[in-house]
């Protein structure tokens, strides 16, 4: 007898899902998602030893999903301007893998090590940033209509954050960047349409990466967060992977900002 697969949490089964910056904190856990939905995953990032010990984890934590045609990782540096086009060419040709991909999800950013003050910014580090936050989507979305339908039921998510509306001292330009990429995301909605386009804005996510970078001040990043949550506690990138997963199952939804902050705006 086939089992039936139900038509929510079915959704995603056997779509092709890439997440750029898969390998770690919110991409990761993505990644974990879509695998528990049945999605194909492919995870891609820009250090080879993070990206293969990424992918084995997933595998040893779903194993009956993570065969190696239904779970793949590949290396990009979205820092290297030179190459770019052809790189994110060359990831979306491996994702793709002779088909079409249905969702891809952009996660990567800078976040090693904190933004300089502004007295400290320099041409090189905003070039950087820029490449990484703003340059490396747009041009993801240049190229996607060779390697995906362009129909509603797809979609392409890209990644700003709480700073872009509410800025901590020394992150002027971060929030730039931040900003445009809301901005932008409504410019390849319409360029792109009726393919998806859409924004996640995370606030306080304690991922790994941001306890490495706070050191011994983490406890203290976590009590300053709980302070400002309406909700009482800092987010969780298992938490903020559930808004990903609603815009990729949405297929009304484009050009939308969805929130994830615990309230940080109002509190």
């Amino acid at each position: 007898m086939t089992r039936k697969t139900g038509k929510y949490v079915g959704r995603l089964g056997d779509k092709i899902v890439l997440i750029v910056g898969g390998t770690s904190g919110i991409g990761y856990a993505i990644a974990e998602a879509a695998l528990e939905h049945n999605a194909i995953v492919i995870v891609a990032g820009s250090n080879s030893v993070k990206m293969e010990e990424a992918v084995a984890r997933l595998r040893c934590s779903y194993p009956s999903q993570c065969s190696k045609t239904r779970l793949r990782g590949i290396t990009i540096d979205l820092a290297d301007g030179e190459n770019l086009e052809a790189n994110v060419q060359s990831v979306l040709r491996f994702a793709a893998n002779g088909a079409k991909i249905n969702h891809v999800i952009i996660t990567a950013a800078d976040m090693m090590p904190p933004p300089p003050p502004l007295a400290g910014i320099t041409v090189q580090s905003l070039e950087r940033s820029g490449r990484i936050r703003y340059t490396a989507p747009l041009i993801f979305a240049k190229y996607l209509p060779q390697f995906m339908d362009r129909v509603s039921e797809n979609s392409i998510t890209l990644t700003s954050g709480a700073h872009g509306h509410k800025p901590d001292p020394g992150w002027s330009a971060i929030t730039g960047y931040i900003g445009a990429v809301e901005t932008m995301m409504k410019g390849l909605a319409v360029d792109l349409k009726p393919l998806r386009v859409n924004v996640v804005s995370p606030g306080a996510i304690m991922t790994e990466v941001v306890r490495q970078m706070l050191g011994p001040h983490y406890d203290m990043a976590i009590q300053m967060a709980k302070e400002k949550s309406l909700v009482g506690s800092a987010g969780t990138p298992e938490s903020v992977a559930q808004a990903y997963l609603y815009l990729m199952k949405d297929p009304f939804v484009t050009g939308t900002v969805l929130e994830s902050n615990g309230g940080l705006l109002l509190a």
